[in-house]
């Protein structure tokens, strides 16, 4: 079986008329005008750098209409959750264990555990920085009572 096909005399022909396309545009020219430096800016120059700077800066911070502004000016508190094991109002005990889990998560972990930096936010958040510069000095002297 053969293809054979055949034009009818009445059949119009459809012709399609290509568009004339523009020619590439020519490349641009290099001018071999140094780049300005901060140090030949006029004092005016240099103050509307800087605010452009700024601008962006901020813009970028704070997004385009300031809504992560407030993420910059309120930051999220996070303390050490509900520990059955500590129901009283006085959390040093609960301190002085979260710092001991600290420690010997990182020495079954690693530091980058996420495990690890939970012990860590939550010792920070619940004892007193005076108590954990003494805690670290007697670490660092070795005669901190824990194990790790």
């Amino acid at each position: 079986m053969g293809n054979n096909f055949s034009v009818r005399a009445d059949a119009e022909a459809h012709v399609v008329q290509e568009e004339p396309v523009a020619p590439p545009p020519a490349p641009a020219k290099k001018s071999k005008a140094k780049p300005a430096t901060l140090e030949s800016l006029s004092p005016e120059e240099l103050d509307e750098l800087k605010s452009e700077v700024v601008s962006e800066i901020v813009t970028k911070l704070a997004g385009e209409d300031g809504e992560k502004l407030q993420d910059l000016l309120e930051p999220e508190i996070i303390t050490a959750p509900y520990d059955p094991r500590f129901p009283n109002r006085n959390q040093a005990r609960h301190c002085f264990v979260r710092f001991n889990e600290y420690y010997k998560c990182i020495y079954e972990r690693g530091e980058e555990h996420a495990r690890c930096q939970f012990y860590q936010k939550a010792y920070q958040s619940l004892c007193p920085s005076e108590w954990l510069e003494s805690w670290q000095e007697l670490r660092e002297k070795g005669l901190w009572t824990g194990k790790y």
